[in-house]
C-alpha cells in the first residue's frame, strides 16, 4: 500500500495546485467566503498529499495497486471537493449529515463529469464557485491519475491505466500523448470560448464554464435557464463542442496534423449516423423542432446533459431511445462515457467471427479498424457491458422499490452510470441521502468503468 499512497499524495498535491485557479477568480470578483474556502481546500491538499509522500514509497505499481489508485482518487477527490460547498453551506442544510451529502454529490457529479446537480439557485452562487464547478469537470475528463502515470510510469501498467482513463495512446511516446491531449483540448477551450464571448455571452465565468462542460461531456449548467445558450449560431459552437468531447483523442490529433483520411474511422461514421438517425426520428416522428432535436441528441449521446427540454414529460418509448443513447456513449477513449460505440461495432462483428472460429476449429484473426483484438479482450469488454447493465438494472430495481417508477429509475440510474446527468426530475435536494449515495457510487462506478474496482477485490494480485 506504500506505493499507492506515495502517488495518491501526488495525485492531491496536483489537485491542490488546480485550486489556484478558482483562488484568482475569487480573488478577482472580492469574494471573500469562497475565498476562504478554497484556501481551506488547497491547504488540505497539499498538506494530506505532501504527508503521504514523505511517509510513503515511490515504485512503479502493479495494476492492482494502480487500480486502488484510480478508485480512490475519484473518491477523495469528491470528498476534498466538496469543501468549497461544504463551507459557504450550498444548499442551506441544517442538518450536518444531508450537509455532507448534498455537497458531496455535487462534488462526485463534477468529478465523474457526469452533471447531475441538486441545485436551484445557480444563478446566485458566487462567480468562483460557478468557475470551480466547471474546473472539476475538466479535471475529471481528462484524467487527474494520468498526469502522475504519464510521467512516472511505463510498460503494461500504464498502457493498461491508459485504456481505463480513456486516454489515448497517438504517438509513441505516452508523455507525448498526454503533452499533445491537453494542448488540442486547451486550444479548443480558447477558440470555443473567445467565440461565444464574441457572440455576446461575455460573463467569461459562465462562458467558460460552459465550454468546459460541452468540452469534458460535464454538463454542469452554469445558469439556471440554460435555453440562453441556444439561439443561433451558439448553440451550434455548443454542439460541435459536445461532438468532439466525445469523440477520440487520436481523431483530433490526426485532425490537426492533416491526416483526414485516417480520421474518418468507423466508430466515427457509426457515431454521426447515429446522431443523424435519432435526429430524424426526433424531429419527424416526435415533431420536436430540429435544432432542438440535434443538441438533445448530441447532449445524450455524448454523454454531456446539458439539456432544455422536460424530460419527465417524455413517452416510456422516448425514455427508453434516450437510455440507449446514453447507455452506448460516444466513441471509446474520449471524455464521453456510456459503453461506447466501439463496444458496439466489435460486438457486431465478433457474432460471424465466432462462428467461423466455431466451424474451422481454429482460432481466426479478429481485426476491426486495423486493430487486432485478441479473444480475451473481446470477452473482457463483454464482461463489462454485462456488469455494467446490471449495475444499472439493480440500481433502478432499488430506486422502483423506494417508491419511483421504473422506467424513470432506469433512465436515472443509466444516467449516472454513463455519466450523462439528464435527469426525470428524480435527482432533486429532496432525494433520499442513501439514494443520493446509490447515485454517487454509480457515477463513480461508471467513470472508472468497473473493472478497477473489481480488481481491489481480488485476492491475487492482478499483473
Amino acid at each position: 500500500m506504500r506505493p499507492v499512497l506515495a502517488n495518491l499524495g501526488f495525485v492531491l498535491q496536483i489537485g491542490g495546485f488546480f485550486i489556484t485557479l478558482p483562488v484568482a477568480v475569487a480573488f478577482f470578483y472580492n469574494e471573500t467566503q469562497p475565498l476562504i474556502a478554497f484556501f481551506i481546500t488547497g491547504f488540505a491538499l497539499f498538506i494530506l498529499g505532501f504527508l503521504l509522500n514523505a511517509f510513503s514509497e515511490r515504485k512503479e505499481m502493479d495494476i492492482k495497486s494502480s487500480s486502488i489508485l484510480i478508485t480512490a482518487t475519484f473518491f477523495l477527490l469528491g470528498l476534498f471537493g466538496s469543501i468549497p460547498y461544504f463551507y459557504i453551506n450550498m444548499f442551506n442544510d441544517a442538518d450536518i449529515f444531508a450537509r455532507f451529502t448534498n455537497n458531496y454529490f455535487e462534488s462526485i457529479s463534477g468529478y465523474t463529469t457526469t452533471g447531475f446537480s441538486l441545485l436551484t439557485n445557480i444563478d446566485s452562487l458566487p462567480k468562483s464557485i460557478v468557475f470551480y464547478r466547471g474546473l472539476t469537470q475538466f479535471i475529471g475528463g481528462l484524467g487527474i491519475v494520468f498526469i502522475l502515470l504519464a510521467f512516472f510510469y511505463k510498460g503494461d501498467t500504464i498502457d493498461y491505466l491508459r485504456r481505463v482513463m480513456g486516454l489515448l495512446k497517438v504517438t509513441d511516446s505516452i508523455k507525448k500523448s498526454f503533452l499533445y491531449v491537453l494542448a488540442i483540448y486547451s486550444f479548443y477551450i480558447a477558440v470555443f470560448t473567445a467565440a461565444l464571448y464574441f457572440l455576446g455571452f461575455t460573463d467569461l465565468v459562465n462562458t467558460v464554464s460552459v465550454v468546459f462542460g460541452s468540452l469534458m461531456t460535464g454538463g454542469l449548467s452554469p445558469v439556471s435557464d440554460f435555453s440562453r445558450f441556444l439561439v443561433f449560431p451558439a448553440n451550434i459552437i455548443i454542439i460541435l463542442s459536445m461532438f468532439l468531447g466525445a469523440t477520440t483523442f487520436a481523431i483530433h490529433f490526426r485532425l490537426l496534423t492533416g491526416k483526414f483520411r485516417k480520421a474518418m474511422t468507423s466508430e466515427l461514421i457509426a457515431f454521426i449516423l447515429i446522431i443523424l438517425g435519432f435526429t430524424a426520428l426526433l424531429t419527424f416522428y416526435y415533431n420536436i423542432e430540429a435544432s432542438l432535436s440535434l443538441f438533445t441528441v448530441v447532449s445524450a449521446s455524448s454523454t454531456t446533459g446539458y439539456s432544455t427540454v422536460n424530460i419527465s414529460a417524455f413517452s416510456e418509448t422516448l425514455k427508453i431511445i434516450f437510455v440507449f443513447l446514453m447507455i452506448i456513449g460516444g466513441t471509446s477513449v474520449s471524455t464521453a462515457g456510456g459503453m461506447k460505440i466501439l463496444r458496439l461495432l466489435v460486438y457486431l462483428k465478433a457474432v460471424p467471427w465466432a462462428v467461423r472460429w466455431a466451424v474451422y476449429g481454429k482460432e481466426q484473426k479478429f481485426v476491426f479498424d486495423e486493430r487486432e483484438f485478441t479473444p480475451s479482450e473481446i470477452i473482457l469488454s463483454l464482461l463489462v457491458t454485462l456488469m455494467a447493465l446490471t449495475t444499472i438494472v439493480v440500481s433502478a430495481v432499488i430506486f422502483t422499490a423506494a417508491g419511483f417508477p421504473f422506467i424513470n429509475s432506469l433512465f436515472e440510474s443509466a444516467s449516472a452510470f454513463a455519466t450523462a446527468g439528464l435527469s426525470t426530475g428524480i435527482v432533486s435536494l429532496s432525494l433520499a441521502p442513501a439514494l443520493k449515495w446509490l447515485l454517487a457510487l454509480v457515477m463513480i462506478l461508471g467513470r472508472i468503468e468497473i473493472i478497477p474496482f473489481l480488481i481491489i477485490f481480488t485476492r491475487k494480485k492482478a499483473t
